[in-house]
């Protein structure tokens, strides 16, 4: 059975919103990805200016944001690739590249997309989930969502978000669970899950999903920026 699979990583910087919003929107080469397939990308929440999206949650909610905050939480959600049976199908006669698969696949990608999505809704609330973009240019289709981690009180609170290694653990079942009618399943439970060490997250990836290992390998090198400077301061097409 194929498994559900999410990652999350904290946005802290300006720089950090600029790198990912690059990522999301081709504004950087992108090897792993099909430059043909690119049109197909969907904006699912948001605009193409990550930083502006999250700055204007900011401002609605009339957070102070610290020197040390958390600014957004990225979400990676995606499954391993025997879920869907697509395939790119080249352009030709003026017409332009599409993924194309059953429409049992159509229905399967759709869902996911709604499920993945309807579960962050429920999780945050809808008006902390400022951005999100449906990948389908790359290997494995995959959704990066942008979560503000606003509290109750208004606050930013990432810590209320992600919480510890338990609270961690809970949020991968409640994940694989909303994912769950469409065949898809948890990973293995108390294994490594989003407080782990960046390389060992690299290696659980890569074990679950080669595809995704490009992306993990986007994650580590950010991390190392991140950690640096803390250092110098102190699927006829798929229709969904």
């Amino acid at each position: 059975m194929p498994y559900a699979i999410l990652r999350t990583a904290k946005l802290k910087t300006a720089g950090n919103l600029t790198s990912l919003n690059e990522h999301l929107q081709r504004l950087r080469p992108t090897p792993n990805a099909d430059a043909e397939l690119t049109p197909l990308n969907v904006q699912l929440v948001g605009s193409q200016d990550l930083a502006a999206d999250v700055q204007a949650r900011l401002d609605a909610a009339g957070c102070t944001v610290r020197s040390n905050a958390v600014l957004a939480v990225e979400h990676l959600m995606t499954f391993s690739p025997e879920f869907l049976d697509i395939r790119k199908e080249p352009g030709q006669s003026g017409k332009p590249a599409q993924l194309v698969g059953s429409p049992e696949d159509g229905a399967k990608l759709a869902g996911f997309r709604d499920r993945a999505m309807e579960w962050l809704s429920e999780r945050y609330g809808k008006e902390n989930v400022v951005n999100a973009v449906l990948h389908l240019d790359e290997q494995t289709p995959h959704i990066h969502a942008t979560v503000v981690p606003i509290d109750a009180a208004g606050k930013l609170n990432c810590r209320a978000m992600l919480g510890d290694r338990q609270k961690m653990r809970a949020m991968q079942t409640s994940f694989a669970a909303q994912l769950a009618p469409l065949g898809l399943q948890r990973g293995v439970e108390g294994s490594p899950a989003q407080h782990q060490e960046v390389k060992r997250f690299y290696g659980l990836v890569k074990e679950l999903n080669p595809q995704l290992e490009q992306e993990a390998q986007r994650q580590v090198a950010q991390q190392r920026i991140h950690q640096a400077g803390q250092q110098h301061s102190r699927g006829g097409g798929v229709s969904m």
